[in-house]
Parts: C-alpha cells; sequence; structure tokens
C-alpha cells in the first residue's frame, strides 16, 4: 500500500488546519472542525474518540474460497471450486468497484455459465466482450476451465485476467 501526504497546523492554534494524501488536493475540516477519513474497498478506518486514535486496516488480502455444487450468486473477493451438480449459473454481483476480484474453477460439475446482472455490464476476454446487459455470458466447456475475473469499471465491465480452457463468450 502506497503511503504518503502532509498536514499543517493552523499558525498558533495546535489543530490541524489542512491534510494533503498521496493524491488530490489538500482537504480542511468542516465548520465544526471535524475532518473525517474514509476507506474504500478493503481498507477500513476505525476511531477511537477516548484515545484519539485512527486506525487504518486493510482486510481480506486473498480471495476466500468455497467449494459449490448449486447456482448462485458471486460475492466479490471469493474463488469457487464448482465440485458438484449439474450446469451451475453463477451471477456476477450487481455492485462491484474497481479491483474486486472473482475466481472459478470447473472441478466436477458438469459446466458453469457466468451471467451478468444488468443492462451496463459486460466482460472483455482478450479481444473478445460479452454481449452488453443480461444477454451476455461466458461459459466452460471442459473440466478444468478456469477464469479470474477483475472488475475494471464501477458496477459495469469486468475483465478476465487469466483463464484456462475454452471459454465460451456470449
Amino acid at each position: 500500500m502506497s503511503q504518503g501526504g502532509s498536514y499543517s497546523v493552523a499558525a498558533g492554534t495546535g489543530f490541524i488546519d489542512t491534510v494533503t494524501g498521496n493524491a488530490g488536493g489538500a482537504v480542511g475540516p468542516d465548520g465544526s472542525d471535524n475532518l473525517n477519513l474514509l476507506g474504500s474497498g478493503s481498507v477500513s478506518v476505525t476511531g477511537n474518540p477516548g484515545a484519539n486514535t485512527l486506525t487504518i486496516s486493510v482486510s481480506g488480502t486473498g480471495l476466500n474460497w468455497s467449494v459449490i455444487g448449486a447456482s448462485q450468486a458471486l460475492v466479490v473477493n471469493n474463488g469457487y471450486f464448482c465440485t458438484g451438480g449439474g450446469a451451475l449459473s453463477l451471477a456476477l454481483p450487481a455492485a462491484s468497484v474497481v479491483g474486486d476480484t472473482i475466481e472459478i474453477v470447473l472441478d466436477g460439475s458438469t459446466s458453469w455459465t457466468i451471467t451478468q446482472p444488468n443492462a451496463a455490464t459486460q466482460i472483455r476476454i482478450a479481444s473478445f466482450q460479452t454481449t452488453l446487459g443480461v444477454g451476455g455470458s461466458l461459459a466452460s466447456s471442459a473440466q478444468g476451465d478456469t477464469v479470474k475475473l477483475i472488475c475494471e469499471s464501477i458496477n459495469a465491465r469486468w475483465v478476465v485476467a487469466s483463464m484456462i480452457g475454452s471459454i465460451t463468450v456470449v
């Protein structure tokens, strides 16, 4: 994780006047002399007023893996081994942020199809793209087929970062 930034103290007050991060411009306090720090994605900021501290944490540095045998909605930052059942329908999440990741491995189920949740969703795989919206999908064709998807655009575009096998693009 990149760190950087600076702060300035208003002359003679002992209070922070502005804070500047490693990107964007300087930020000053609101009318109540409050400055809010917000986490995003896997980063959280927890305040402890009694100790006058802020703790910045990063969670989920890896994927949580599940063994599945039924159709379901996919959850970001999760991996799935499809080991049982017939043809599985796996719906991309409607809400996603840049960098969210999902991996899927066919290892026992008949097949999987990754469906798109809304009119704005699309998946890019190499030089191909799925049909924009709910009609687009990716499908496995053989045991061992694997895809790693990464969200490229909030709630909309996913890219296949890696792939094993022959994936059908609709």
